[in-house]
This record gives C-alpha cells, sequence and structure tokens, in this order.
C-alpha cells in the first residue's frame, strides 16, 4: 500500500513540475521572442530537409532568399513591379502556394537571362 501512495505522489508531482515549466517557457517567451516590424518572412517553401527558399520582407524592400542550417543568403532583391504583384497574388489567395512557384520560376528565368547577357 506504501508503494502505491509513493507512486501515486511522484506522479502528481511530475505533473506539477511539468505543468510549472510549460507558464516559465510562456512568460520567457514573452519576453523573449520581440516582434519585428522590420523584418517579416512573407512566404517559405521547403527545398529539402534542411534548406529553404523565402521571399521575404526587410523595412520597405522585397528579397528572394535561400535559408540553410550553415547559411542565410538573399539571392535577388525584388524589383517594385515584382514585389507588387507578389503582393497582389498574396492578397488575392493567401493559401495558394503555386503564386510563390510562379514568383520563384519568373527569378530563375530571369537570373538565367542576366547570366547570359554577362
Amino acid at each position: 500500500m506504501d508503494i502505491y501512495f509513493s507512486v501515486f505522489k511522484t506522479i502528481i508531482f511530475l505533473v506539477v513540475i511539468i505543468y510549472l515549466i510549460n507558464i516559465t517557457l510562456k512568460l520567457l517567451n514573452r519576453y523573449s521572442n520581440q516582434r519585428n516590424a522590420t523584418f517579416r518572412i512573407l512566404q517559405k517553401i521547403s527545398v529539402s530537409k534542411t534548406s529553404a527558399l523565402g521571399i521575404v520582407q526587410i523595412i520597405d524592400k522585397y528579397y528572394v532568399m535561400s535559408f540553410s542550417e550553415q547559411q542565410n543568403q538573399i539571392i535577388k532583391e525584388l524589383t517594385a513591379e515584382e514585389s507588387a504583384r507578389f503582393l497582389r497574388s498574396i492578397a488575392v489567395s493567401p493559401t495558394k502556394k503555386t503564386d510563390f512557384a510562379v514568383v520563384l520560376k519568373e527569378m530563375v528565368t530571369k537570373l538565367q537571362a542576366d547570366r547570359k547577357r554577362k
């Protein structure tokens, strides 16, 4: 009987400790997770398990960036026309993922055309 009571107390204390850890992490997240309006990831698409491509807004400029474990790199800065077209496509259909693929494909073709010119 004494063993059952000890196991019961241990389980209760474990639940209380996990609950307190959860509350502490939520409070820490509130103070450590600062909302930054100057940097926003508008859309992100996974390329592999450890890398992704995304369209990022930094202040008033829009960039196509690659994200990986080793580094984050700006691939191209979007022009005003390209960013306006992208923002319109987000406003029309925010859940449609093909819009990002279309914009990305256009960027790749433009980059290839720029390389051929040089």
